[in-house]
């Protein structure tokens, strides 16, 4: 269910609007014959360059229904979870997907959403691939959303039916306590040209999958939701081959101005799903 106390939030609270620094894929790299490879702290630092943007409140823009999960890539949710203990994946993946499939399924319309996996970001990541983002990416390429799709069909033993669409999400949920610095950036889709979009190849841990990042443009709009509390979920779009909603949500974590050097840290569980609909023509 999207969130119910959405309007009650923004009368109470003014917007939060602030200023941030974000990173983008060098600009350059659109009109180069290469991709780029990015998969390190090195790599990350010679392939992108910080931009300043405002990111703007989108609590009471989502409470007047100017926002949505399929014009503008991203909603606002309510989970209470079962998890106790999110460190612990087998609890995790016996509790939390479950939470997450239904969660999808009744934000979208979906038929039927399955978990493919997640992960826990905290303060103390094993590598860079564990912590924070740090530049606007997409997780995914629309160019790879078969291929995506085939892999978790066979992993799931599901045969693809001919009448059936596909969509790929990502939910974002704080747990041990509110989020105060490092909350997630999204740019509405309704602000993206597709030509900003470029394709680029995420190598972490041995990988070499082709994802997808968008080169600077001041006329990309950036949301985020303030002090996101521990029962709430940012559901956002990766993929998706619905016709006339948004194909891709570029997401990022930032740094808040003024937040003191003792607030707590940014504490989030994410999972990635793929949504299946079915036609019914």
């Amino acid at each position: 269910m999207v969130q119910q106390n959405t309007a009650e939030n923004a009368a109470q609270n003014p917007a939060q609007n602030t200023a941030a620094k974000v990173r983008y894929v060098n600009a350059e790299w659109r009109d180069r014959d290469e991709t780029p490879r990015i998969g390190s702290r090195e790599t990350r630092r010679a392939n992108t360059s910080f931009q300043d943007t405002m990111v703007y409140d989108a609590r009471p823009r989502l409470a007047a229904g100017e926002l949505d999960l399929a014009s503008s890539g991203f909603t606002l949710a309510k989970n209470q979870t079962a998890v106790t203990d999110f460190r612990d994946d087998a609890q995790v993946a016996a509790k939390y997907y479950g939470e997450m499939e239904a969660l999808v399924c009744r934000a979208t319309g979906a038929d039927r959403a399955i978990a493919k996996s997640h992960l826990v970001r905290t303060e103390t990541p094993i590598d860079f691939n564990d912590g924070y983002s740090r530049f606007v990416h997409c997780d995914y390429n629309m160019a790879r959303i078969e291929d995506l799709t085939e892999e978790l069909f066979e992993r799931e033993g599901i045969v693809a039916q001919d009448n059936w669409t596909y969509a790929w999400y990502n939910t974002w949920q704080p747990f041990d306590h509110a989020v105060v610095n490092n909350p997630l950036a999204v740019i509405d889709w309704q602000s993206l040209p597709m030509a900003d979009v470029i394709g680029y190849f995420y190598t972490g841990r041995g990988r070499d999958s082709l994802v997808a990042a968008p080169v600077h443009n001041p006329e990309h709009k950036f949301w985020y939701f303030p002090e996101m509390q521990t029962d709430e979920v940012l559901l956002f779009t990766q993929l998706n081959q619905q016709q006339g909603q948004a194909i891709y949500c570029p997401h990022t974590s930032f740094d808040v101005p003024g937040v003191a050097d003792d607030a707590p840290p940014r504490r989030s569980v994410e999972t990635r799903l793929l949504a299946i609909f079915e036609s019914k023509n």
